[in-house]
């Protein structure tokens, strides 16, 4: 649990620093799949 919350932390803070609109709403795509597993593992 904590890789995740660590690893959705760190494409939280590259997409904050992307340059491109391309690059940054990539990065914000894989956070929210990444923030789906993590509600997943909570409720579990």
């Amino acid at each position: 649990m904590k890789k995740l919350t660590k690893k959705y932390a760190e494409l939280l803070n590259q997409a904050s620093t992307a340059t491109g609109r391309k690059e940054a709403v990539g990065l914000l795509h894989k956070a929210a799949k990444l923030q789906n597993k993590i509600n997943e593992k909570s409720k579990d």
